[in-house]
């Protein structure tokens, strides 16, 4: 399932996705980069969105229903598993090797 006809719309979507995904506080600006739309369009959305679901604290937007943040990291994880298995089906049929892990490499200390 695309987020994006869950929510409405592509920024919408990806501008929820984006909260869910992090740990602390983003600016409207911050988000709009991320999610490459404009910082008005990004606010619109946050501001008309029920005070249950996002709230604006002194250091950004924070998403505060803790079950959409659960689904969304959800529905992350699933594409990006996905797309991981596709990319690696197609490494394989050009017959290189796909990565053993996934995600960034991890610097050994």
């Amino acid at each position: 399932m695309e987020t994006d006809h869950l929510f409405g719309s592509r920024v919408r979507a990806a501008t929820l996705e984006t909260l869910a995904s992090t740990s602390k506080p983003l600016t409207g600006y911050r988000l709009a980069r991320v999610v490459e739309a404009q910082p008005i369009q990004v606010l619109t959305i946050l501001k008309s969105l029920e005070p249950d679901l996002v709230q604006h604290t002194d250091e950004g937007w924070v998403l505060s229903n803790d079950s959409l943040r659960r689904f969304l990291r959800d529905m992350v994880e699933r594409r990006e598993n996905d797309r991981r298995t596709e990319k690696d089906e197609l490494l394989s049929q050009l017959g290189l090797r796909p990565r053993r892990g996934h995600g960034r490499r991890r610097v050994r200390s």
